[in-house]
Order: structure tokens, then sequence, then C-alpha cells
């Protein structure tokens, strides 16, 4: 069939201007991927993916599925890779947290590799907009699909998270093609396309745990496509893709594993156990099983937790349904959704905020998408009603957010607008419904200038927030200047600035003594001259009193989210002040000779009691948009922690 020539002269126009948004947003990522350094959970992906391709390990980090670690970690592979887990304590114990430090930061280069896996995470933002311009194409029309990119693009959020190796971007984008593929399927079931929608689906189950929330949406999405094709027809297609889909799913996730149960390799498989979480100052479990009754127990009763969840898994396991690592992984996910430690504008909580994603949502979505985003939802709405009809797609969508921002305000878990990443893709797609031609002709020159203008300051914007993606906030809270005084954690603080901070450092004259403080202990770059203010695991704090000198504090740590004596209201209690002054009595000033192991009790404490009083002093600098850079001298730090 010929294609007349007008058709195909639109479809290459269409094709010229969507490369301006996709060369954009490589563009800033590109920048962002160079620039950053390597974020807190950067290490515990790759050393997973990694041990999984290489050592055929699937215990390291059991909170995400394997493929998409396994898909990120493909670039080290083809590199020389120094590997010298085996052995140690930390991969007996599954300690992914330890081993990804040491990965990345004493046995490889970790920047080089971390930039290799960058370049994949990009690609996978790419596929993402373009994802999104298709569904907004099929849903509005072609110039819905450009607009709909175009904001994507330039989304702060989808730019940070899309140049990092980690799993938000790749399960949003296996959602929406999920969906799209589904729509597809329904509205001209073949061979092809049904394989297509299986194996979307089946890239989602082994990317997060969260694929729970397609069912819903895919079982609303064969609901609307029965009433517009016919109850038989349609019920006979829905029968046949749920079969297909659950099939794929299992097959995929055996295969991934390589068709075995146990979750370790070799010798390895019968004793070496996978992270637990919360032991509470138990003993850490030194067998499989224990770990297994570690993290279904409520560590409040030493009983099995409440809800039908644990009797599943425990049968699942039994009977060997799917690969044990995978069973794990939905267990320690359970636990781990009751609770962490979050900060929302001056309020604390373990159990987190109800009301935590809405603001987050509002404080670091750019003001011209958030226009454009109500003003699409409130058109594509009064379309709808007036239609009385939504189409499929649409309600598949639709019903996929709400189940997926409803278990995100159940769930405990406040650790940042990248859990956001999917509706944010969504809303983008929505925005769609703003495209001109939809409108009468007599609307479309104002529409299309007020849409030239918000892009324009969307653009603008985020280009003026480069390469800090990471750390951005809109105007409503005053920027990223004042973003620290709302949210912290991968809002803003999540190691990628320590880059940053050893160029920066090199400016010093040799000799001075750097603190750092930095939240969730990241890989430090070769080269970095800092002695640690607190810390954990492999990185203790360091020894000796501390006296004059630079000071960086990560924000995080500056409000004291995960150290609670950090805080100025802590530093208010009496009992806390009176026990200050005791251990000062009793010479407690005394601290341990340089390169002595612990830090005492009182010095300790005065370290946090030096973070209490920075948070209220003006920094001398900001390095990126998360640290806190302050010089003080002896006497300054001396009066600052005085009992």
């Amino acid at each position: 069939m010929t294609v007349p020539r007008n058709s195909l002269s639109r479809r290459r126009v269409f094709a010229a201007l969507a490369v301006l948004p996709l060369a954009a947003a490589l563009g800033l990522a590109l920048w962002g991927a160079w620039g950053d350094g390597i974020t807190v959970d950067e290490p515990s992906h790759l050393v997973a993916g990694y041990a999984a391709l290489a050592k055929g390990d699937f215990r390291l980090s059991p909170d995400h599925p394997p493929l998409g670690r396994m898909l990120l970690a493909l670039p080290l592979t083809l590199q020389p890779i120094a590997w010298r887990a085996e052995g140690t304590e930390a991969w007996h114990r599954g300690d992914f947290l330890a081993l990804g430090r040491s990965f990345l930061e004493s046995w490889n280069d970790g920047v080089r590799r971390v930039r290799a896996s960058r370049g994949i995470a990009v690609s996978l933002l790419l596929a993402l907009l373009l994802t999104i311009g298709a569904i907004a194409r099929n849903l509005f029309g072609p110039w819905a699909g450009l607009l709909a990119m175009c904001v994507a693009a330039f989304d702060p959020a989808l730019l940070a998270h899309g140049h990092l190796v980690t799993m938000d971007v790749p399960f949003a984008l296996s959602a929406l093609l999920t969906l799209f593929a589904a729509d597809r399927w329904l509205d001209r079931p073949t061979a092809l396309r049904l394989a297509l929608l299986a194996g979307a689906f089946a890239a989602a189950t082994l990317v997060k745990f969260s694929w729970f929330a397609l069912v819903p949406a895919l079982l609303a999405l064969g609901w609307a496509a029965r009433r517009e094709r016919g109850a038989r027809a349609a019920g006979r297609t829905m029968a046949l893709a749920t079969a297909a889909l659950a099939l794929a799913a299992l097959a995929a996730i055996w295969a991934t594993y390589g068709f075995r149960f146990a979750a370790a390799r070799g010798a390895d498989a019968e004793t070496a156990t996978m992270h637990v979480i919360g032991d509470y100052g138990r003993p850490l479990p030194a067998t499989p099983e224990a770990a297994w009754e570690s993290i279904l127990h409520d560590p409040a009763t030493g009983e099995d937790r409440r809800g039908l969840m644990v009797p599943i898994l425990r049968a699942a396991r039994e009977a060997h349904l799917l690969p044990e690592a995978y069973l794990y992984g939905v267990a320690y996910v359970q636990k781990k959704a009751v609770g962490r430690a979050s900060y929302l504008r001056g309020r604390y909580s373990t159990t987190g905020f109800p009301d935590y994603f809405l603001w987050t949502f509002l404080w670091k979505t750019p003001l011209p998408t958030l226009l454009l985003m109500a003003a699409a939802l409130v058109v594509a709405g009064r379309a709808a009603l007036r239609a009385r009809a939504v189409s499929p797609l649409a309600l598949g969508l639709l019903v996929f957010s709400l189940v997926y921002l409803g278990a995100l305000g159940a769930s405990g878990l406040n650790l940042g607008y990248r859990h956001l990443l999917p509706v944010t893709a969504i809303l983008a797609i929505a925005v769609g419904a703003l495209a001109p031609d939809r409108f009468p002709e007599r609307f479309r020159a104002p529409r299309a200038l007020a849409l030239g203008g918000a892009l324009l300051w969307l653009g603008f914007g985020t280009w003026r927030a480069s390469p800090h993606f990471l750390g951005y906030f809109n105007e409503i809270v005053g920027g990223w200047k004042n973003g620290h005084l709302y949210l912290v954690d991968s809002n803003l603080d999540w190691g990628q600035d320590l880059l940053r901070l050893r160029d920066r450092l090199h400016a010093e004259p040799p000799g001075r003594t750097v603190w750092l403080s930095q939240t969730g202990i990241p890989p430090l770059p070769s080269g970095t001259p800092v002695r640690w203010l607190l810390g954990s695991g492999s990185h203790e704090p360091s020894a000796g009193e501390i006296a004059g000198g630079v000071y960086v504090i990560s924000a995080t740590d500056l409000l004291g989210v995960y150290r609670p004596l950090a805080r100025v209201a802590s530093w208010r209690d009496p009992r806390l002040t009176a026990q200050y002054e005791a251990l000062a009595a009793e010479g407690g000033l005394r601290s341990g000779a340089p390169g002595a192991a612990p830090v005492d009790s009182f010095e300790a404490l005065r370290r946090l009691r030096l973070i209490s009083r920075l948070v209220r002093r003006e920094p001398d600098e900001r390095i990126g948009t998360s640290l806190f850079l302050y010089r003080l001298s002896d006497d300054q730090v001396a009066e600052m922690t005085e009992p």
C-alpha cells in the first residue's frame, strides 16, 4: 500500500521534532551522570547485579529482584574487575552494604565503574521518554505525544534518577510498557502482541516487587475493553492473556535465577545467609533457616508477623513455588515497609507521614509542570464526563496510579520522590490532553502560546538546576537553597556531591584537617582527604578529639534524621545535658590517641553536640546542594561543644 506523501512528510516532521527533547534529555542526563559521585544505593545495586551475573549468587540486596541490576551491571562483565568477597564475613552474611562499599571504594575504581553502568541507565531513561510519547500519542494524537515527551524530558526528578544505577526508572518503564502492550493486545490480539505483553509484565516482576499494582490495572483495562468489544470475545482474550502472563512471569523468574531454588551456588548454598533487617541487638543468624525465621518474625513478640503474607510465603517456600531468593525478597520488603526514620519540614517519624508524598510532589515538581498537569487533569476529566466513558488504556493508567499511590501512603518508608516516578510519568502523559490540535480552531493559537511559554519556563528552570537535579526544589520552598528545611534523604542528600567535595578540597591548604559526616556512608572517591566525624560499618568514626578545621556535614546528618542526639530539640532535654556534664566532670575530655579504634562516650556526644549547634549557623560554603562546609577555629569548636 502506498503511503500518501503528505502523511509521510508529517511523520518526518514529528520524528525530527521528537529528536529535540530526546537530545536535550540525553545531554542533561549524561552531564549529571559524569558529575555526580556514587550515591548511597548504587553500590548495593551494582554489587548485587555483578554477583548474580558473575557468581550466580542472588543473596545480596534482596529488596529488589535481580533483572534490572543484572542489566545495569552488564558493563562490568566487559571490564577487569577485582572481586575479593569470597571468604569474608560480609559475603557469608550477605551484607551487601559493606560489600558494595568495598567493591567500589577499595577493590575497584568505583567512579569509572559506575559511570559505565550509568550509560545503561540513561538509555533506559530515553526508552521511558519514548514510551511516554507513544502512549500520549495513542490517547490524544501526535502533538500530544510530542508535548508529553517534552514535559518528561525536562523533569528534574526523571533526569536525576534516570542517570543513576537504581531501579526506579526501570520499573516505571516496565510498568508503562506492560499497560501499553495490554491495550495494543486487546485492540488487536496477535501472537506477537501477546508475546510483547507477556515479556513486559515478566520484566516488571523481575525489576521491583511493586509490580503487584499492575494486576488491578490490567483487570480494569480488560474490563473496559470487554465493554467496548463485547463480552464473549473479550472474555476469551482476557483468559488467554491471564494464562500467558502468569506462565511468562513464572518462567522468566525461574530462568533469571538459573532454574535453581537455592539463592547461593555450590558450597555456599547450604551455609551462606541473606541480609536480615532489624536484629535489635540479637545475634546475627548463622544459617539460612535462621535468617528466614528472623525476617518473618515480629521483633516485638518473637512470633510470626500478622496477616496472610507470612503463611503464604512459608507455603510457597516449602513447595519451591519460586526461587528462594525471590520469596525472601518479598518477605524482606514486607518487613522493611514497617517503617524507617523520615523527615518532613521539621517533623520526624519512624513510621512515615500520610501526607509525605503529596508534599514531596508539590515541592520537587517544577511549577510549570504542576500547572500543566493540573490543567490536563481538568480537561481530561471534563472530556470523560461528557463522553461518559474512558478509554481502556486511560483507565488502566488511572487504576495503576491509584493503587500504587495507596501502597506508598500505607508504607512507613518515606525515602523520597524517586518512588513517585511511575506516577510522574503517567501525569506527563496526561499533559498530552492539552495539545492544541485537540481544541476548536479559535482556541489553538492562544493555547499553543501558553504551552510554549510553559515549556520555555520549564526548560530554562531545569537547565539552571543542572547538573544538580537530585537536589532540585521549586520556587514554593525557595529553591534548592531551602530544600533541606523541607525534605532530605534521597530528595537531596544521597552522596552525589562527594566527588565535587574531593575536587573542592584540593584547593584547601595542605595539612588542614577535614571532618566529614555523610549520611548513608557511600563509597568515598579516592584521594578525598577527610576524617569521619560520624559513621558506621566500614566507615567508623575517626579516633581523636575534634578541634579546629573544616567540617563538612551532609543535610540529613545536619538535621539529625538518623541520629536523634544531633537534633537541637534533644539538647533541650535536661537529662541529656546532665549526662553530658557528668561525663565531662569525670574526665571525659580525654580522648583516645590518634589512631585508636573507639571514640569514647563523651567524644561521641561532643560531636553530636557540635552538629546540633552547626544547624543554626550559616555555612561558609555549600558543596553542590547537599553538603554544608564550615571553617571552625579551636576556640569555636570548644565553645560550641562546652558542657
